[in-house]
């Protein structure tokens, strides 16, 4: 570290004119100035140093536990270790903020600096001297604005877990509403006995596939059954056997049907499938498939299920209604002659 030139080699001037100049100068810039003799231990302070902590000059013990006896134990181990620092050549400086305890036993916060001023013939420091400052009401409006940043910080925190918090509920509360919306248009357009399409979500899907048809062609056909003598299922059995048939062949014939195919309850024992990219041979060759699975659909059941058909396919100028009449007709034909399949 560097090394002041003792005080004995600054030539034309005693050493106490010296070392009297040097104290001024420590009482101009500080409110209190320390000497230790590190030889001796022998520490002196200005009266500036006991003024500032509240005690008569010279009223206590010339020592470094003096010193350390003053200073607040919370920063009593940082300052040792600092100190310690400095005079093992670690440290290139001395410099630090604590508290030290006045008279009355408040603390004053002060700033500290020292630093070697004189050394033996093998370069060991013998003697350091530094000031004291009084910093107190500097250091508490630091502190006061590092407090209140910090409540401002918390504060930010606390608002950005509550946006935060908020944000989820309302993610949670679109998705619940959400649901329930997808949940009510599933609703809206599903049976409730066999929970496939209800007549409104088919009749949706053929307006769409009857667009489709206009503008670009594609063949669509369309198939319709009815179980033939249900009624007498009905009156015979009763109404649960009667649904039981209804679930059973809606749930066969939906899994023999592609995922693009409207399939629906037209109503009562009536069903009626939208078969997009179908022709008409090909709907034909599936409704005999269907005729045969139909009677397979629920084999507990009191008596065997039959179904009749109607298969028709789109023309080029024809609207929706004329298309479901001639598909109406071609299943009145076929429930004429039961368990057949009517093309129209």
């Amino acid at each position: 570290m560097d090394k002041l030139e003792p005080l004995d080699h600054c030539y034309g001037t005693t050493r106490e004119e010296i070392e009297r100049t040097l104290r001024f100068a420590l009482d101009i810039v500080s409110d209190g100035i320390w000497d230790w003799n590190i030889r001796t231990n022998h520490v002196k302070r200005s009266p500036g140093w006991y003024s500032m902590l509240g005690y008569p000059p010279d009223s206590l013990p010339e020592d470094v536990d003096t010193w350390k006896s003053v200073i607040h134990p919370g920063d009593f181990e940082r300052v040792m270790r600092n100190f310690q620092a400095y005079l093992d050549g670690a440290s290139l400086i001395y410099a630090e903020d604590y508290r030290c305890r006045c008279r009355d036993g408040s603390y004053l916060w002060v700033s500290d600096h020292g630093r070697f001023v004189e050394f033996d013939e093998t370069g060991k420091p013998t003697r350091m001297i530094g000031a004291h400052r009084n910093i107190h009401r500097r250091k508490m409006a630091t502190l006061e604005l590092q407090r209140k940043n910090d409540e401002l910080l918390d504060l930010n925190r606390t608002l950005e877990a509550l946006v935060d918090a908020r944000t989820e509920a309302l993610r949670q509360a679109n998705e619940a509403l959400a649901l329930q919306v997808a949940t009510a248009v599933r609703l809206s357009e599903t049976d409730p006995l066999t929970q496939i399409s209800n007549r409104r979500h088919f009749e949706r899907n053929l307006h769409s596939e009857w667009q489709r048809f206009q503008r670009h062609g594609h063949v669509t056909a369309l198939l319709m059954f009815d179980l033939d003598h249900f009624k007498r299922i009905n009156d015979n059995h009763g109404h649960q056997i009667g649904d039981r048939a209804l679930v059973a062949v809606s749930r066969t014939v939906r899994a023999a049907l592609r995922e693009e195919d409207c399939f629906a309850r037209w109503g009562g024992e009536e069903f009626i499938a939208l078969l997009p990219d179908t022709d008409l041979g090909a709907a034909l060759h599936l409704a005999e498939r269907l005729r045969l699975l139909v009677g397979s659909a629920d084999p507990g059941l009191p008596s065997g299920l039959t179904a009749s058909f109607s298969v028709a396919a789109m023309q080029a100028g024809e609207g929706i209604e004329s298309l479901l009449k001639r598909l109406d007709d071609g299943l009145y034909r076929a429930k004429q002659r039961r368990n057949c399949i009517e093309s129209c």
